[in-house]
């Protein structure tokens, strides 16, 4: 819906001239303090697929540009079709700090049934440009929007191009069909302000700004979270008149203020007090002898122990012993296993004994149900990274030692894996899962090796600093796995294994 201005202040902002507020960033600091990039992509020689993850369905395509060092998401006029361009990373918000995010982006045409979208949100929070289908007051059919989920399923508040605060001839001057190099600021702490604006000839102009604090209805935080990813986001809500592009080219997210080292917690990852060392055969590849990840869920509201699934459909989880309160998980996501796999949703509604859910994404029903007898969680998707920090490892005879890390596009697939969540073996408020049963393993991104001593411990330390952190999927269902695999020749080794790792969930 367009947005009329409902903070008395919006309306008085909206006669003055912004070339004042722009010289401070939206926590009041005059811009020359120490700004620093938290993220920074191009594309000069491919799609980044290790930082970046993808989604096309209904006959949609995503491509890359050599030739412009760009990337082109480009829908056909099939109703349902979808494109989207998400970081891997989640970018942690720091309080008293400004995230800042900039890229240059072509947007597509306005077309009737289709919605273009760029910024930095995800399916349930964050704040972006979006262009639909144009009309008479809004030839470009461009607006800003912020989305939120706070209470309970996302809610999108859309402010048109005719109620931007900035001046209306500047902002008849753009032409969205050029190339615009398009930035957004925000600081969350809940009651924040958030900005839109367009850079030309090096100037951050400013066309739109919202103020949280004190604003006319405002009870609630403008978002769930200040921690999100950056998005390019194509859809046909119907059957469209032509094909359509979006294409994307750098991008950058920073942080004004400067960085002050992560929040989080440390915690260890290894063997079982019971089973201290691995034993590996001669004449081995790739044996996992540890293998950690994030947990799919990170709030945890409510789990099957005292209300078992006793049915499902693509769309509906019933639980026969439930007694929920009507609603009360209407926003919440659901995770549930079938046959080894996990799935995730979103909660749409519920009676006292069934879930009503829809993908993630918005893609449509999950091609997979709920199993009578099966587990579920219900609670917040793990939207937060694990850092490696060091691996401490002992072998009594040389052997190669690699680690190995998934991705979406190359996930690891371990055989006999039994997966634990460190809540359950001494860290109860870890993120965090470890497996130490798993016997062969398939796929993922050699990112260290190294060969072990012979001999004694053979105790080794290793920085693993330099390693990406885990994340998970734009889905929510597939964390990233880091394994710490064993290669032996014409001599067997016993292998024990430790990560330090950092926890950073908000």
């Amino acid at each position: 819906m367009s947005l009329i201005f409902n903070n008395p202040l919006d309306a008085l902002m909206s006669r003055l001239d912004l070339t004042a507020t722009r010289a401070k960033d939206v926590v009041g600091r005059i811009k020359v303090s120490q700004h620093q990039n938290v993220y920074d992509a191009d594309f000069e020689y491919g799609q980044q697929p290790l930082r970046w993850e993808t989604i096309a369905s209904g006959g949609a395509t995503v491509t890359h540009l050599p030739g412009e060092g760009g990337v082109r998401l480009r829908l056909p006029t099939t109703s349902g079709a979808i494109a989207i361009r998400q970081s891997r990373p989640y970018h942690r918000y720091q309080p008293g700090k400004t995230m800042f995010m900039s890229s240059a982006v072509l947007f597509g045409s306005a077309l009737p049934n289709q919605v273009n979208r760029v910024g930095i949100f995800d399916d349930g929070n964050g704040v972006f440009f979006e262009q639909i289908g144009a009309t008479p007051q809004n030839p470009s059919g461009m607006g800003v929007i912020v989305r939120s989920d706070a209470g309970g399923l996302p809610v999108d508040i859309r402010v048109s191009i005719e109620n931007w605060v900035c001046n209306p001839a500047l902002i008849n001057a753009i032409d969205w069909n050029r190339i615009q190099m398009i930035w957004i600021e925000y600081a969350w702490y809940g009651a924040g302000c958030v900005r839109w604006g367009v850079m030309i000839n090096g100037e951050p102009l400013i066309l739109h700004q919202i103020g949280f604090g004190n604003r006319i209805g405002q009870t609630r935080s403008w978002s769930r979270t200040g921690n999100l990813p950056v998005r390019y986001e194509q859809r046909n809500l119907g059957t469209t008149t032509q094909v359509n592009d979006i294409i994307h080219y750098g991008v950058s997210v920073v942080i004004e203020g400067g960085i002050d080292p992560q929040r989080g917690f440390t915690y260890s990852y290894g063997m079982s007090p019971s089973t201290l060392r691995r034993s590996i055969a001669i004449n081995t590849t790739r044996f996992p002898v540890l293998n950690v990840r994030p947990r799919v869920m990170g709030t945890i509201e409510a789990s099957q122990p005292g209300a078992a699934i006793t049915a499902g459909t693509t769309t509906t989880l019933t639980a026969g012993s439930a007694s929920w309160t009507i609603n009360q998980w209407a926003g919440r996501m659901l995770s549930y296993i079938v046959a080894g796999t996990t799935y995730t949703a979103r909660i749409i509604s519920n009676t006292a004994t069934t879930l009503t859910f829809a993908d993630v994404v918005g893609t449509g029903a999950l091609p997979v149900a709920p199993v009578s007898g099966g587990n579920y969680a219900i609670g917040l998707l793990n939207r937060g990274q694990i850092t490696p920090s060091q691996l401490l490892l002992s072998s009594d005879a040389i052997c190669l030692v690699e680690l190995i890390a998934s991705t979406p596009t190359s996930p690891i697939v371990l055989t006999n894996f039994n997966w634990q969540t460190l809540s359950s073996l001494g860290s109860s408020n870890s993120f965090a899962e470890r497996d130490v049963s798993s016997t062969a393993m398939t796929g993922g991104e050699v990112v260290m090796a190294f060969t072990s001593p012979a001999g004694g411990s053979g105790l080794q330390q290793l920085d693993l600093s330099s390693l990406f952190p885990l994340l998970n999927t734009i889905r929510g269902d597939l964390p990233d796995i880091l394994t710490v695999a064993i290669s032996t020749a014409n001599i067997a080794a016993n292998v024990g294994a430790h990560f330090t790792m950092q926890e950073a969930m908000s």
